[in-house]
This record gives structure tokens, sequence and C-alpha cells, in this order.
């Protein structure tokens, strides 16, 4: 049975209506099944955005004003002049609002005649309305996020339909079947099907038909396995990943990861690393400890990161090589009281070879950062949160601050308003400006299972003297109504006993 899942705008406006979520959630389950059991949520929400876009300006070489360090500037905005004697620059446009929405079904349903058998699904539909803004994935009406049928026999589990992985190599989402067992403290994992588009939920050659001069224009198929075991005070994931062109005739990717949690007397240590067989080397890797201080008031942790960019076969992006990066962070927790925790952190970051030609003078391939936060509560009802952080990077500064004050009204109802500032140099073209922002936020428990929530934010933006129009400039709303269908069985039957 097809299920086609429409959305319109109506209205001159472009106001959209939805269908109730509860609706579509029965109408989409079969009455067979409903009669079982049902658990899951629908949720509808829709967002209004109000900037400026930006489009690519260039001026005549004389025009711009070349500083002492090499730079270039047009009436106080960076540009970039490399070639041909004209100068570029992103200029912002006239502003534009999109209005657009989302309609999500996530439901599991059990109770099919088949001990062990349930189907699960988290269905998404979009709609927009407004100016020819495009907000990303506004023009894809309906997807499939997830769609399995699962059966359980004891130690067993087996999965048919659209699943998502979520480890250390990221996030994979394939069209097929995955089947594991358990081995006592230790259990194995087989997968395998068609791979989609990570992000798009799309078969990879439909969803990036735009780019068929330099993507094969045909399926990939998606093949791996993992093992999963506990030993002592340590539990660890290893996966091999793999996934070629449907005709076989090349590699898309080829990686292995191992992730681990070792609980010491005193002290917890993770880490994670993937290796890379197409490019035989080793990929990302991360090593943390942290040691609780002071009978669990305190918490010193540091961290250990190695970062190298990632991209599949089948594009081009690779060739670029990306930088890839080493860096160490130090954080510590402190909570005084249970009223009031604070907490703060340091980071270094040392960039790889960009291979990039030097003109004027060496390149900076390091960047600190740094940030600190803290957390009270005022009073019954009232909490405050607040952060500051710092970056310094090559060719880039970063100062942003944000606070949030959260006020519970009643038992059903809170308010919250919340304030951030933040000043980016060059990157964004903020100049020497700063960009000053502030909004209000609800969210209501309605009778039953219904939970009402929205907010709005403005961002305005001192341009430090520049005289063009920031883009930061900017308003947004949204609102969300999500509806709880069904209950947890587990906690049916433990009332009953009780």
């Amino acid at each position: 049975m097809g299920i086609e899942l429409r959305m319109r705008w109506l209205g001159r406006r472009g106001r959209t209506f939805f269908v109730g979520g509860a609706l579509t959630a029965v109408a989409l389950v079969p009455a067979s099944v409903r009669a079982q059991g049902v658990r899951g949520w629908v949720g509808t929400t829709v967002q209004t955005v109000d900037l400026r876009p930006l489009t690519l300006d260039s001026i005549p070489l004389f025009q711009a004003v070349m500083g002492p360090d090499g730079t270039y500037t047009y009436l106080g905005q960076p540009v970039t002049c490399e070639a041909a004697d004209l100068c570029t620059f992103y200029r912002p446009l006239p502003k534009e609002r999109a209005t657009v929405a989302t309609q999500d079904v996530s439901l599991t349903a059990w109770g099919f005649g088949v001990q062990g058998l349930s189907v699960t699904t988290l269905l998404r539909g979009r709609a927009r309305a407004g100016t020819d803004l495009l907000w990303p994935r506004s023009d894809d009406d309906f997807d499939v996020m997830v769609g399995y049928a699962q059966l359980v026999r004891g130690d067993v589990r087996v999965r048919v339909g659209r699943q998502e992985l979520r480890s250390g190599l990221g996030f994979s989402a394939f069209d097929g079947g995955a089947a594991s067992v358990g081995l006592g403290a230790f259990s194995v994992e087989a997968y395998g099907g068609r791979s989609l588009a990570r992000g798009l939920r799309e078969p990879t050659n439909e969803a990036l038909s735009s780019l068929e001069s330099f993507i094969p224009d045909e399926s990939v198929y998606l093949f791996g396995g993992a093992a999963y075991g506990r030993v002592s005070s340590t539990t660890f994931t290893a996966r091999y990943q793999r996934e070629i062109l449907s005709d076989r005739s090349s590699l898309v990717s080829e990686r292995a990861s191992f992730d681990f949690v070792s609980t010491l007397p005193g002290a917890r240590i993770s880490g994670a690393v993937d290796y890379d067989f197409s490019f035989q080397r080793m990929g990302k890797s991360r090593l943390t400890v942290a040691r609780p201080l002071a009978g669990g008031r305190g918490l010193v942790e540091a961290s250990v990161r190695r970062y190298v960019p990632y991209f599949q076969l089948s594009t081009i992006w690779g060739f670029f090589e990306p930088v890839s990066y080493t860096e160490a962070e130090l954080r510590t927790a402190w909570s005084p009281t249970g009223f009031l925790g604070l907490w703060v952190s340091g980071g270094w970051r040392k960039y790889g070879d960009s291979r990039a030609t030097v003109v004027f003078r060496p390149l900076r391939d390091d960047g600190w950062r740094a940030s600190a936060g803290m957390r009270a509560e005022m009073r019954e009802g009232l909490s405050m949160d607040g952060s500051y952080r710092l970056e310094w990077g090559p060719g880039s500064f970063l100062s942003s601050g944000d606070l949030a004050l959260r006020y519970q009204a009643l038992d059903r109802l809170s308010f919250a308003a919340h304030g951030t500032t933040f000043q980016q140099i060059e990157e964004f073209r903020l100049g020497d400006g700063r960009a000053y922002g502030g909004g209000i936020s609800f969210d209501l428990r309605l009778l039953g299972r219904a939970t009402l929530s929205g907010g709005g934010t403005v961002l305005k933006h001192r341009d430090g003297g520049s005289v063009f129009s920031s883009p930061w400039n900017q308003s947004r709303a949204w609102s969300a109504l999500r509806i709880d269908v069904g209950g947890d069985p587990g906690l049916a039957q433990r009332r009953n006993r009780s």
C-alpha cells in the first residue's frame, strides 16, 4: 500500500495549515496494528526567517586600499584581490523572508501476532512559502528518515528496511538488512544494502545528480560489520565498513574504527580512532581522561584530538587535501553548592601543512581558544546560564557570549529569555563590528500528551563604520507542536503488577 504525504500552502501570505498530527499518525498505521500497540510522537514545526542573502561583487583593483600587512579593503570592507586587476567581495542583497514547516511522524508498532516483531518509522514532510530564499532541504517535500521491521528472538536481532548507523565512522544510512547475535559479554553484527547520501536520505546517484559530471550516476552498495564487547570495566566497539559502486567497478570507501570507554577507580578514560584503507592512513582519533574531584562536586577533563578530513573516493573534494590538525584541551568544572556551577576550558590547535604559496610572510599554523560559563539556581523556578568564548586562529578571530534566564511559572508553563553577542573578523565579514541579539521563548504542556513551544530572536549588527548594510540584521520566529502517541508497555505492566 503506497502512502503519499502532501502539504499545501494556503492563504495570500503563505500561511501553512497542516492536518492534525494525530490524524496523520492514525492514517499511517493499519487498524490491526493500532489495536495491538503503538508508541511514538507526531510533531509540527514552523519557522520564519527574515535575513539578507549575499551576492558576489567586484571592483577595479585601483579602488581598493592595501594595508601594511598586504590585505586590501574597500570602504572599510575586506576584499580579495588576486587576478585580472579585480577585487571581489560579498555584498548583502535586500531582505528576504522564508517560512518553512516540517511534519514529523515517529512511531513504533508491535503486536502483529509474531513474538518479537515490531515496525519503526520516522517520516518527515516539508513545505515552504515566501520569497525565492531557499531554506536547506525545504524543496524536498517528503522523506522516509527511518523505516524498518525488526524481529528479536533472545540474543538474535534482525532488521530489514531503511536504517541509520551512528558510529565512529559517522552517520551512515542504507536500505537493506542487518543481523546481530549476542555471545555472552560480546555481540557481533553484519549489515548491508544500498547506501544513502549522508544527511539526505536519498540514493547516492539521485542525491548528487547535480554533480553528474564528477560523480558516477549509479547506486552505491554498503557492507559492514561490528563487534561489541565488555572486558572487566572496559566496553569497546570495533567496526569495518566498505562502499562500492553497484557494478563493482570501483571502490567508494573502505574504513574501520575502534571506540572504547574504561571506568577505573577515580577516573574515566575514553578514546576513538579510525583508519582509511583507501589512503592507507589514520583518520580521526581522540583520547579523553576525566577525573572527579571533591566527592563529585568537581571535574577535570583533558583531551587530545587528531582530525583528518575525510571524503569518499567518488568526490573531487578529496583532491584538494584539506588541512588536518592536532588539538589539546583542558576543561574543569566546579559546583561549590547545589545552586551554582562553574566551568572553564582552554585549548590549543596545531594545523598541518597547507601547501600554500607564501608571498608576504609565513602563514600562521596554530590557534588558541578559551571559554568559561556558569549556571545558577537563583531561586525556586528561576535559573540562569551564561558563557563566553574566545578564539584566535589563522585569519580569523571569534569573541562571543550568551546569557539565558529560565522561569518555571507553573507546572506546565515555563518562559525563557536569552541574549547573545559575537564578533568574527574577515571570515564572515563582520569587520571590526559586533552583532547583538536577543529573544524570548515559551514551553507549554497542554492537557493530555501535547506540548506547545515557540519563540523569536532578533539580531542587530554594529558594522564598525562599514558603509555596507549588514547581513546579520535579521529576525527569526518559530513554533512547535508535539503530541505523544501510546505509552511504554513496560511501565504499563509494572503498574498492573502494583
